[in-house]
């Protein structure tokens, strides 16, 4: 058989076999192939067009079909990625964007949103005797767990969320619980002063509790606390005071001309302060005698009303938004990456304020939906992915309605909602909500809706 001329190569027939034209001996004869070479790529796309369109089930009766796939997406990758990706997409039968996937999530949510129910019946409401300023969760199992209590006569309360009937007294603070918050196994919970005090609770040592009294001249008109950890931090008057360490007396401080209302972190340094003046800053842990950077100041917002914009509430969502609740009205989430002024990332509407108190916000625990009190003794609800109202603003009802006939989404309830927390059984999501002193079960339907 005849030796066939290949690109680069030459056949030497005393040795039968072929070698680089780059070591042919000099005077050879035979001349170099010279032609139009076909590149890999070509020839594989080629090839690509004449393959049968097999189903996905059949590429594995097809070794050969299986090679020329795995060559050729390495060509398409190193030549022309957006190409290969835009491809995949289309090839693939159920593929939506990101952005269609949250439509129809809150198209789903807003219609279930109408299924939910004021669970006041029976022993619901409970009735607390006193103001209830602050709620969190305790821990949380199988039958819903636990939940804390904070009222304005400084009771610290504990209940079953399956019996909220039979709650009892954990602590007194003395004077008004401002707030709770908890992160894995400790509970910080904060009270007014004066003299101001803090109560560290660790899960882990069951029934062994930290109270600690403030100087005046080291903390005093405790707004907030904040668990980050191990560390615990406390925003009042003119500050913040943080102990890296909850269990040692060993602490460091921020020291401002207006006092902290709000505080949140994100990860285990950084913390942002919401103050009176609407300023919002930033501090880092690792840097605590550094001053902290100013990010935000709702007080100049444009378009606003005039007026003072104390930050009431402040929290981080989906590791880069910075959620911002204050006393005017603004409701609002920033992005931390790309900061635009006062410039939010989404924008919440219809919340209203209230001048007189702080007002319940919560989220849940897939951080896709956002809940509020208003001044107006309303809750309302909405989509933390596109900023959409999932409440509607007609339709509205009263808790002396009959429980069944009763959307906590559009119900007036008697006083504002001053604290909100949300809990879950193995079927069902559930909000606490704290009117005036009774304690109000809300309903909100199957786990699956906020997974």
């Amino acid at each position: 058989m005849a030796a066939r001329d290949l690109p680069g190569m030459y056949w030497d027939e005393e040795k039968k076999r072929y070698f680089p034209l780059s070591s042919r001996p000099a005077g050879s004869s035979r001349s170099p192939f010279i032609g139009k070479a076909t590149s890999p790529l070509k020839s594989a796309q080629r090839a690509r067009k004449r393959k049968p369109q097999w189903r996905t089930g059949d590429r594995s009766e097809s070794p050969e079909l299986e090679d020329l796939d795995r060559h050729s997406s390495r060509l398409d990758r190193r030549t022309d990625t957006w190409h290969a990706l835009s491809s995949f997409r289309q090839s693939y039968p159920g593929s939506k964007s990101r952005r269609q996937l949250e439509e129809a999530r809150e198209r789903f949510i807003c219609a279930r949103s109408v299924e939910s129910r004021l669970a006041d019946s029976g022993l619901l409401p409970v009735d607390m005797g006193k103001t209830i300023t602050a709620l969190c969760s305790k821990h949380q199992d199988v039958n819903g767990g636990h939940l804390w209590i904070g009222d304005n006569a400084g009771w610290l309360f504990a209940m079953d969320q399956t019996a909220p009937h039979d709650s009892w007294r954990e602590f007194t603070m003395g004077t008004q619980i401002t707030s709770i918050s908890r992160s894995e196994h400790l509970t910080l919970v904060t009270s007014l002063g004066s003299p101001s005090r803090i109560l560290v609770a660790n899960a882990q040592t069951a029934g062994a509790s930290l109270l600690r009294e403030f100087p005046a001249n080291v903390c005093s008109d405790v707004r907030c606390g904040h668990v980050i950890g191990k560390t615990i931090l406390v925003g009042g008057r003119r500050g913040v005071v943080g102990f890296l360490d909850a269990e040692r007396d060993q602490y460091l401080g921020s020291w401002s001309d207006s006092d902290v209302f709000s505080l949140t972190s994100q990860g285990q340094n950084i913390v942002y302060m919401g103050k009176r003046n609407g300023t919002i800053q930033r501090w880092d842990l690792r840097q605590p005698s550094s001053n902290p950077e100013l990010i935000v100041n709702m007080s100049k917002k444009s378009g606003a009303v005039a007026g003072g914009a104390p930050v009431q509430h402040l929290r981080t969502l989906h590791g880069y938004g910075l959620l911002v609740e204050t006393m005017r009205g603004d409701l609002e989430m920033h992005d931390m990456r790309y900061l635009r002024g006062t410039t939010p990332l989404l924008q919440f509407e219809g919340h209203v304020s209230s001048y007189e108190h702080k007002l319940g916000v919560t989220v849940d625990p897939s951080e896709n939906v956002l809940f509020a009190g208003g001044g107006d003794s309303r809750l309302r609800a909405w989509s933390l992915r596109t900023g959409q109202p999932l409440h509607s603003p007609d339709s509205l009802t009263t808790t002396s309605s009959p429980a069944w006939s009763r959307n906590p989404l559009s119900t007036a309830f008697h006083h504002p909602i001053r604290a909100l927390e949300i809990l879950s059984d193995a079927e069902k999501t559930y909000i606490w909500a704290g009117s005036d002193k009774y304690l109000h079960r809300l309903e909100l339907g199957s786990n699956s809706i906020f997974r």
